[in-house]
């Protein structure tokens, strides 16, 4: 009971009691799941699969605990101060309840597995990852899944998953208000991106790192860990690897005469062609300098307003489940070694 009562203090009663026989004995044995969804995500979808979705969790032998978020940061609150008691965390939501989820592991400083069931209206990392759209068959990819260590970024003091961005339609995806995301899916960006083309500006900058350096004035820049970006696949790059201890930097110049390059420009961002405008490169470090605060998005998420970033790759720190057959294609690409692989290896989930 003292054990409880430690849990109780640190978490709050928020979370739920761990479960009791009829007679009073503690129920001891089972794996521990805290499931954290956002019920406000994509089209509140995920209210209707509930129950699926926890009859794949206690097939798996699960005791699992559900904690619906109920405001900003409430998901990274919850896995921080609570997190390391369970074997599993699983979150569904949007790409930025994951992030939420990251931000709350990185910040408690412990490591558990990570599984994601994509409700929100884009799910980039979800594609990416190759993890089933349908929830049902997600969180059985779960239960059935693999681990699979893809690195995440902190961006100074926060972290992110897969991209951190400034510039031209990034502000697309957190300013889209949330009726729209809902009613219109993937069409709420491209309307919301078409009524921001006249309030398009540069931002003078200065970057550097040890593949690439420079100065000069950009009107967007991306640093990536996805094939997808806004729900548009390709746009990050050729030969994209999540776990490789590098990002893709894409950084795109304001040309003097926008409507006639524009174009082009987005003709290079899709083929993977080369173009005066835009500048792509891979690195684990880029350090970069703006003459005012510039508005950045983290994860589809508002990231504040920053004159001065440091972004670091921090590789393999990310253990998410991944369908078995989708790991087997990865795999190649894991590295050996590591305090996190060596960890991994003894998990039994």
């Amino acid at each position: 009971m003292e054990a409880e009562a430690g849990w109780r203090q640190r978490c709050g009663s928020k979370i739920i009691r761990k479960p009791f026989f009829g007679n009073g004995v503690e129920l001891t044995g089972m794996k521990r799941l805290l499931f954290i969804y956002n019920p406000l995500a994509g089209k509140g979808m995920i209210r209707n699969s509930l129950s699926d979705i926890l009859e794949e969790f206690s097939s798996g032998g699960y005791e699992v605990v559900v904690h619906p978020t109920t405001g900003s940061m409430d998901a990274a609150r919850t896995v921080e101060e609570c997190g390391d008691s369970f074997d599993l965390i699983v979150c569904g939501g949007g790409d930025g309840t994951l992030d939420e989820v990251v931000t709350g592991m990185q910040t408690g400083r412990f490591s558990r597995p990570i599984g994601y069931i994509p409700s929100g209206s884009t799910n980039d990392y979800a594609s990416s990852l190759r993890i089933p759209k349908k929830m049902r068959m997600a969180a059985r990819a779960v239960m059935d899944g693999s681990v699979f260590s893809c690195d995440i970024g902190r961006m100074n003091d926060n972290y992110f998953v897969y991209v951190a961005a400034f510039g031209a339609f990034v502000n697309v995806s957190y300013d889209t208000p949330q009726d729209m995301k809902n009613l219109l899916g993937h069409l709420a960006y491209l309307v919301r991106g078409a009524q921001s083309l006249p309030s398009l500006k540069n931002y003078h900058m200065h970057y550097e790192s040890l593949e690439n350096s420079g100065t000069d004035d950009f009107m967007l820049g991306m640093i990536t860990n996805s094939n997808s970006v806004g729900g548009f696949e390709g746009i990050t790059g050729r030969d994209v690897t999540l776990n490789d201890g590098v990002f893709e930097v894409t950084l795109i110049r304001m040309p003097p005469m926008l409507a006639v390059e524009w174009p082009g420009i987005l003709g290079a961002l899709i083929s993977g062609t080369e173009n005066k405008n835009v500048i792509t490169f891979k690195t684990s470090r880029l350090e970069l300098w703006f003459d005012q605060p510039v508005s950045w998005t983290k994860d589809g998420e508002y990231g504040g307003d920053h004159s001065h970033l440091v972004i670091e790759n921090i590789p393999q720190a990310l253990p998410i489940l991944i369908p078995q057959k989708e790991k087997e294609n990865l795999l190649p690409l894991q590295r050996e070694g590591g305090e996190l692989n060596e960890s991994l290896k003894n998990l039994s989930i």
